[in-house]
């Protein structure tokens, strides 16, 4: 049988590796951009250096009482590169970003800024006998400094060889290649393209590190997006793991926001969700999604921990204080009151990056993150607003309050399930249960 074709081929959307060459795209339009910013920079500091020069050349030297010598030669040389500057600087302001552009178009600037300062010069020697090898190892040296904010350190690289190239064809020109004198200036100028190019390297570094802790930080703790810049996407590679989960709701919702305009109901939950994400990422747990009023996070995963069922435990004790903050200054403004059930329960599950290349995200899957939803909606029947099932109060039950409330059965699994009303941290006599024991 003959092999498919690429057109009949059924393209691979949800792979790691087609995740992969998204990620690589995305850091390559994150540089793009980022070069595109600096060309831009870049020529609006050429148009000034233009007009700079042209008041140093024109109005300094007669402010002074200095000869200014009238050349057609130089005067069309110097119009012709302004021109260019001009229509550069309103070039790159149309363009948008792209990777193979930003990686070849400093190439011809860099050698236009090269050739006129060194034609400069040399005409200049022509016409006076002075080829002013200082002034144009000054300019030479600005289009140097061009290439720290360019696409990559190549363009440094590139750039040091180019004005090096240029002063020494200068001297050549002019007679006055020396090696003493032009020994030193190319050694300031690889000096100086050493630095530009670990400036370059640690800039464009530095960039993408921090779109991608931006892009991190929106649903990891900024513990866990620190070991992943620093080691690697390793955490994020799919796992069977054992993990806590806690599943969390606003009680009655549905007849709360019925009552608000839209945009009320938006800010409550702005605000709420606000509080509670900040609270479990103080815990060092991961908020998964929010599902409307509802909130999903976890424990343990991506970013292994042994204590993962105590500091979910802590995290829901933490969001009911917070509630009580909030409801009294809700009380105090007029507006009502907030309930919500938690629910926490602890399992294996997988976790791993889900989607396709357009959109993905970090999620958990398995039949625990329904037990912890179920556990969730059994506090409204049981009256409580922290259950957790026994699985999770096994983990860490000797470092907290709790009431052993009974076995419940809830939908979709045929065994019951054992809870335990949360109390508070502290473990009293009359409160702490063990496994297998009642009120």
């Amino acid at each position: 049988m003959n092999p498919l074709s690429r057109r009949d081929r059924k393209p691979a959307t949800g792979t790691a590796v087609t995740r992969l060459e998204q990620a690589r795209h995305n850091a390559e339009m994150v540089v793009a951009e980022s070069a595109l910013l600096g060309e831009r920079r870049v020529s609006e500091v050429r148009v000034a250096l233009c007009v700079l020069l042209a008041l140093s050349q024109m109005g300094v030297t007669r402010l002074f009482g200095e000869e200014f010598i009238q050349d057609p030669v130089r005067a069309a040389t110097v119009t012709v590169y302004q021109l260019f500057a001009v229509s550069s600087l309103f070039a790159v302001r149309r363009r948008k970003p792209h990777p193979g552009r930003a990686f070849w178009m400093p190439l011809p600037i860099t050698l236009v800024d090269v050739g006129f300062l060194v034609l400069a010069g040399w005409r200049s020697w022509q016409l006076t006998g002075m080829a002013n090898e200082e002034m144009t190892a000054a300019a030479l040296a600005v289009v140097l400094s061009f290439s720290v904010v360019r696409h990559s350190r190549f363009h440094v690289v590139l750039s040091t060889v180019l004005v090096s190239a240029g002063y020494v064809l200068l001297c050549w020109l002019t007679g006055s290649l020396t090696a003493g004198r032009v020994s030193f200036v190319l050694a300031c100028f690889i000096s100086l393209g050493g630095l530009l190019w670990w400036t370059n390297g640690r800039v464009s570094g530095m960039f993408l590190d921090l779109r991608r802790r931006d892009n991190l930080s929106r649903f990891l703790p900024r513990q866990v997006v620190s070991r992943i810049i620093k080691e690697g996407d390793t955490l994020l590679v799919p796992v069977q793991r054992e993990v806590t989960i806690l599943f969390s709701d606003i009680r009655d919702f549905t007849t709360l926001s019925e009552t608000l305009p839209p945009q009320q109901v938006l800010a409550l939950l702005d605000d709420y969700f606000g509080h509670m994400t900040q609270i479990v990422m103080a815990h060092e747990g991961m908020v998964n999604k929010f599902l409307g009023d509802g909130m999903l996070a976890c424990w343990g995963a991506p970013d292994h921990t042994e204590q993962h069922a105590e500091l979910a435990m802590r995290a829901a004790l933490d969001m009911r204080a917070k509630l009580v903050e909030l409801n009294a200054w809700r009380q105090q403004h007029g507006q009502p009151l907030l309930r919500i059930g938690i629910g926490l329960h602890t399992g294996v599950v997988a976790a791993g990056m889900l989607g396709g290349t357009q959109q993905h995200e970090y999620t958990i899957i398995g039949d625990p993150v329904n037990v912890a939803s179920r556990v969730e909606g059994l506090t409204k029947a049981v009256g409580v607003d922290i259950l957790v099932s026994e699985s999770t109060w096994q983990r860490c039950g000797g470092r907290f309050q709790a009431e052993r409330v009974g076995e419940e059965h809830v939908k979709g699994r045929r065994e019951a399930v054992v809870i335990y009303a949360l109390k508070g941290r502290e473990p009293g006599p009359a409160t702490m249960f063990t496994e297998g024991t009642g009120s």
